[in-house]
């Protein structure tokens, strides 16, 4: 149960340390936890960003090393307050705390702590989180979520909270975000090293930082458990860095992006170095090379591939491989694992299970599936290697930091006919030889005894979806469009996962506001030939826009672009679209009885490298024709790109809505 007391709220003028709090922006906010200033509680909106619908007044990370029997443990602390300013900043009051869990690794959550002040009655009353009413969502195998929601929230609620985390992991510490989505007044990282651990840190999203220190704290002596250092007593002081950043802006996550994770302020630290007491000390995964040699080592990685080509002859003998082409093998051979394993939706590098299990029990994660299928592939004759990537969702590859960290999930790479070709078994609606979107994300790294091999994972072969749509309109001006659409590659695979045969589903895509579909006319075609367009065929009834004695119709009855995407003035990041995509639509209207083509819209047509539109009307005394297509020929553009982008967008959304008018 929550509990609402008076709290005692302090009114003061904040004292400034040059020591952790740097003057400027924000500097008569109180940042201690429980204790307000009277600025804080009157704010009513951001100066900086007055639509923002909340801030972050301050948010405080520490990191430190705690002995624990003959090793260390890292405990994080966090302590955050924000101010919610509209009811569209409410959510931030529902926290999620990720904490790892893998083998001996278990983190622990403690001494949360939450509560929410508000005004009633004229006095300022505090509701208190119950910590039991915490509860533990699962992410996947590795990672779950303490989650919890403070109560009594509304507009003009400060809200703060605070939590540990007890950790035996130390391989990375938690990386800490400055940025949010929205602003932040205040946020400082503290870090208290040892001298046992050496890290190396990357700083991205900023050029500097506001605020910077380093200093041994000798004010505090320490001594080395001797089942760590074999001594008795040997002092050692900690290393002390702090980072601060102020006035940082929201982060705002445009459409065509491949990760907030790859652009939003942080910093993140990665062991190094192990140090020993006696000054001997052992370098962590120093170089690419040795990455791959200890994956290859890995039961969970290269042993599993090796024990499922053992295993492969069992499973491929009914094939009948020996007379076919290279080719005609890799897809018999996916197509089988296609058909008889699942993937449980588990992004992973290392298999979760031996492959005699995975046999048995025809399910896997990604590892499992993808492993075992480059055994297989490798006992039929071709050569297929693992490839280490990280998903779009999990952000790129820091290149000159070679840790295992850095990736989430390995696809397959076969050379068939000497040529390379990039797969993923867990995907049964996809071609052979393609991998999901979510893993076009840059380069990733072909393990492969013997050399370092990057291999690009960004695609060029255009996505597309074809409209074609026939109008007629009844002597009492009733309207009908008949639609028929077909999606090729990327897009024909969303659709066969998202849509496939739901007719609820494809109302909820295609239907238009103002003309209802027709359920019955629903129809599809291909669900699961995955080298067929994805064919959809369906009815819009409605009236159109008739002013006097004309008509107007708009030719694609608003199944085109109707506002555009990129709404930032500029933009500092790239614009990734996943994949090339076209667009086409073709429209042919009946000119009603009685009536003649009053009005149409002019021609336009754009072709550079970057771009294709094409845009034509053409008519006769019985029908008008409207073709309208647009292409972005690339997956990637740079930021300096940007405003032509946008000015592209720009014509798409006035061109796929201008109408035709007809007159009496």
């Amino acid at each position: 149960m929550q509990s609402k007391t008076k709290p005692r709220l302090l009114f003061f003028a904040l004292f400034l340390s040059i020591m952790n709090i740097p003057q400027g922006s924000g500097q008569n906010y109180s940042r201690t936890y429980g204790v307000f200033g009277k600025e804080e509680l009157e704010l009513q909106q951001y100066a900086q960003d007055t639509e923002a619908a909340a801030v972050v007044m301050f948010d405080f990370g520490k990191s430190y090393f705690e002995e624990v029997g003959n090793t260390f443990e890292v405990i994080f602390e966090r302590t955050t307050r924000i101010k919610i300013f509209s009811e569209a900043g409410i959510p931030w009051a529902e926290v999620e705390i990720p904490y790892y869990q893998e083998g001996q690794i278990k983190e622990r959550v403690m001494d949360i702590e939450a509560s929410a002040y508000n005004v009633e009655n004229g006095e300022w009353v505090r509701t208190q989180l119950n910590a039991s009413n915490a509860y533990d969502e699962k992410i996947n195998n590795s990672w779950t979520s303490r989650k919890f929601a403070i109560p009594g929230v509304k507009e003009g609620t400060i809200i703060e909270y605070k939590y540990k985390i007890r950790s035996q992991y130390k391989f990375t510490l938690r990386d800490w975000e400055f940025q949010w989505r929205i602003p932040v007044v205040y946020s400082e990282y503290e870090i208290r090293m040892v001298p046992v651990y050496e890290y190396s840190f990357l700083f991205q999203g900023g050029s500097k930082f506001d605020f910077n220190l380093s200093y041994e704290d000798r004010s505090h002596p320490r001594q080395f458990d001797p089942a760590i250092s074999g001594t008795i007593g040997q002092v050692y002081y900690e290393m002390v860095h702090k980072y601060g950043m102020k006035d940082v802006p929201a982060f705002i996550e445009e459409p065509f992006i491949s990760s907030g994770n790859d652009y939003i302020m942080k910093i993140d630290f990665q062991l190094s170095r192990v140090v020993r007491v006696d000054g001997t000390s052992t370098d962590i995964v120093a170089t690419w090379e040795l990455l791959v040699k200890e994956l290859l080592e890995n039961p969970a990685f290269g042993e599993d591939v090796r024990k499922s080509e053992r295993l492969a002859q069992g499973v491929i003998q009914s094939l009948q491989l020996s007379q076919g082409t290279q080719t005609e093998k890799f897809n018999l051979i996916l197509d089988l694992v296609k058909r008889t394993y699942n993937w449980d939706k588990q992004d992973a590098i290392y298999a979760s299970k031996p492959p005699a299990r995975l046999m048995a029990e025809k399910y896997g994660n990604a590892a499992d599936i993808n492993l075992f299928t480059i055994g297989l592939l490798r006992q039929a004759g071709i050569d297929a290697y693992p490839v280490l990537i990280s998903t779009r969702e999990n952000g790129k590859i820091k290149y000159d930091y070679p840790y295992t960290h850095f990736f989430d999930y390995v696809i397959i790479l076969a050379r068939l006919d000497g040529q390379p070709v990039l797969s993923d078994a867990t995907e049964p609606l996809l071609l052979n030889d393609r991998i999901p979107p979510r893993c076009i994300n840059d380069k990733g790294l072909v393990i492969k005894e013997g050399t370092i091999e990057w291999v690009s994972l960004e695609c060029s072969f255009i996505s597309e979806i074809n409209t074609a749509l026939a109008i007629t309109l009844s002597p009492e001006l009733e309207l009908k469009g008949d639609i028929d659409v077909a999606a090729y590659e990327y897009d024909a695979l969303e659709y066969r996962i998202n849509l496939s045969d739901d007719k609820k589903k494809i109302r909820d895509e295609f239907e238009v506001r103002e003309f209802p579909m027709d359920m019955d006319s629903i129809s599809m075609e291909y669900l699961v030939e995955r080298d067929m367009p994805y064919n959809l065929h369906y009815v819009l009834n409605g009236k159109p826009e008739v002013v006097f004695d004309k008509i107007y119709v708009t030719p694609f009855l608003g199944m085109t672009t109707s506002e555009n995407p990129l709404k930032q003035e500029a933009r500092t990041y790239a614009i990734d679209m996943n994949f090339p995509t076209k667009r086409s639509y073709i429209s042919t209207i009946a000119i009603p009885d009685g009536y003649h083509l009053d009005f149409k819209p002019e021609d336009r047509r754009i072709s550079n490298p970057m771009f294709e539109f094409n845009y034509s009307v053409a008519s006769t005394e019985k029908e008008v024709i409207v073709t309208f297509d647009y292409t972005f020929t690339r997956d990637i553009y740079p930021a300096s790109e940007y405003p032509k982008l946008k000015a592209y967008f720009n014509g798409i959304v006035k061109k796929g809505n201008e109408k035709i008018v007809f007159s009496r």
